[in-house]
């Protein structure tokens, strides 16, 4: 796992858990979600008071289990959750956020998010095909990335935790040729 030095309390910090802070001006420092949060708090003048949340499995549709990670950040007036698989040290599957105000209770927005990656854990939106897979149904939902190791940074899709090119989701649209769609692109901390 990459591990990356926090430049306020100089402990080693998984490489998810590191925050890009600053600004052109005055340089950026990498700095561990629990500095940062202080940092912002000290800045905006707000009491904030760090929770740290153990990691928690959560089965899906086919009774994989899924090792979810939890991150609190202090934005100033707001506050957000995130929930994120670990792949190889890095980022990867399923990713999930909830935003809300500073004053939240922190225990309330983690079952608000428990209960939001139950509900999208429950649904199956893949089928596998032997070496392809398909839709399932008639909706997908899923998150926008990107493909680094493409030349032109197309758009990767994840959908059901998995890295779907864009070449691949672009095949299995055609099972639905002649049809018509609805494309709605959602923020990251709202439920689709």
């Amino acid at each position: 796992m990459d591990q990356i030095r926090c430049h306020t309390c100089s402990n080693p910090v998984a490489s998810y858990d590191v925050i890009s802070f600053g600004s052109m001006e005055t340089g950026y420092r990498d700095l561990c979600s629990r500095c940062f949060n202080a940092e912002v708090a000290e800045n905006g003048g707000f009491a904030f008071e760090q929770v740290d949340f153990l990691p928690m499995e959560i089965m899906d549709f086919a009774g994989v289990k899924h090792n979810f990670k939890f991150r609190l950040l202090h934005l100033g007036d707001r506050v957000t959750l995130e929930a994120f698989e670990v792949d190889d040290g890095d980022r990867g599957g399923y990713e999930f956020q909830i935003l809300s105000d500073a004053q939240a209770d922190p225990f309330k927005l983690m079952a608000r998010l428990v209960e939001r990656i139950r509900r999208a854990l429950s649904r199956r939106h893949l089928v596998d095909e032997g070496e392809r897979c398909s839709i399932a149904t008639d909706v997908v939902r899923g998150k926008i990335s990107c493909d680094l190791d493409s030349p032109e940074r197309a758009p990767m899709l994840l959908i059901d935790g998995r890295e779907i090119s864009w070449d691949q989701f672009g095949q299995m649209l055609m099972t639905f040729e002649g049809w018509q769609f609805k494309l709605e692109i959602k923020d990251a901390s709202e439920e689709v």
